[in-house]
């Protein structure tokens, strides 16, 4: 079921309710992933008087920093934010720039790899309905039984060559939440209201592969996203302020994330990196990682996935606990593991349970301090 839509472009509102989103009906399947895109639209004549208005030409390969977010653990703690503060839904998907250019139009990830093979339908979309030289930061994301599947994300990932079949077994989705170029203008200098409401203008004629993410400048019903949105996909909330430019690499934002799992960074792998049995745990503090634990067995399964994303390193044996097996140290890698999780002097009590690969995260995104270790 599709995230709920602001009601006015110009100004906050709240969103309908969880329940009112959830009773929509599904949306089809993309069946045109290669329709014919309409010509670049020609941008306008940028105003002399404002320099953030001056022309900026991007192609694939311009490098462009994503804004972040650090860890705070209520929906109260995100209060007070330049201007007011407004929250978003934190999607469980994957984080992409979308870079409009006609035919030329692709898809990246916060970490510049191309994306435009693996995603045609959300290419297609963006390439006929977003003007040429406009820039969108948001969520890419698949919807499977009613709610946000990324398993099913990462597996469209792994089928790019039969990308156009897939794209119709597991249509995806962009979620667009913020704006930094329009029509080649740079509006990363604006505020956060401003650029919503640009956004909010071109959102208006978008298909179904396209959505603006909802934003609200209400507590409650950021509150009550947190609450009911948990069990259609959403992991949180992220805060941002309304006054706030959009500056890439630095921490501005805020996000709340549920506490039914956890993130940790594994950084040693325990039998063959290309069959992985288990995982060596870790947390970031004072610029290093300090271990906490393992995790039980990853399965055979969810081994074939973890093996994509893990990179050893060379000569990095280590051994782990007495008696028990050589592990191999892998490039510090992000993973969401089971919250049911009890600490000791700062370490597991016992082995996580590994739920999936977060490689899109840096282990400096992890909080140091997760549920239930704070005092230990």
């Amino acid at each position: 079921s599709p995230p709920p839509r602001p009601a006015t472009a110009g100004r906050l509102a709240p969103a309908p309710t969880p329940r009112a989103v959830a009773a929509r009906a599904p949306r089809r399947a993309w069946s045109a992933p290669h329709r014919r895109c309409r010509p670049p639209a020609r941008p306008r004549a940028p105003d002399p008087t404002r320099p953030e208005e001056t022309p900026v030409r991007h192609t694939r390969e311009a490098p462009i920093e994503l804004a972040l977010a650090r860890p705070v653990r209520t929906v109260a703690d995100a209060q007070g934010m330049p201007g007011g503060t407004a929250w978003e839904p934190k999607w469980d998907g994957m984080r992409v720039l979308a870079l409009a250019d006609g035919a030329a139009t692709a898809l990246r990830s916060r970490h510049g790899e191309d994306l435009t093979l693996a995603f045609p339908e959300v290419v297609a979309a963006v390439a006929a309905h977003v003007p040429a030289g406009t820039v969108l930061d948001g969520e890419l994301v698949v919807r499977q039984g009613g709610r946000l599947d990324f398993g099913a994300l990462q597996h469209r990932l792994a089928t790019r060559r039969t990308a156009t079949y897939a794209a119709r077994r597991a249509p995806a989705e962009y979620l667009a939440f913020d704006l930094l170029l329009r029509e080649h203008v740079d509006q990363r200098e604006r505020p956060l209201l401003e650029r919503r409401r640009a956004l909010a203008e071109l959102a208006t004629s978008w298909p179904a592969a396209l959505s603006l993410s909802p934003l609200t400048g209400d507590v409650d019903v950021a509150a009550g996203w947190f609450r009911d949105l948990a069990g259609t996909g959403a992991d949180g909330l992220v805060a941002k302020g309304l006054d706030q430019p959009y500056r890439g690499g630095a921490r501005d934002w805020l996000k709340v994330k549920h506490r039914s799992a956890v993130d940790l960074v594994a950084t040693a792998v325990t039998g063959p990196v290309d069959q992985p049995d288990a995982l060596l745990l870790a947390l970031p503090a004072g610029g290093e990682l300090v271990p906490v634990g393992r995790s039980r067995s990853v399965g055979a399964v969810a081994a074939i996935g973890l093996a994509r994303v893990l990179t050893p390193v060379v000569g990095g044996s280590a051994s782990t606990d007495p008696g028990r097996a050589v592990a191999t140290a892998i490039a510090p890698l992000v993973v969401e593991v089971s919250a049911d999780l009890r600490w000791s002097r700062g370490g597991l009590a016992g082995p996580a349970q590994f739920l999936r690969a977060r490689p899109e995260l840096h282990p400096d995104e992890v909080d140091p301090q997760p549920a239930g270790r704070r005092g230990t």
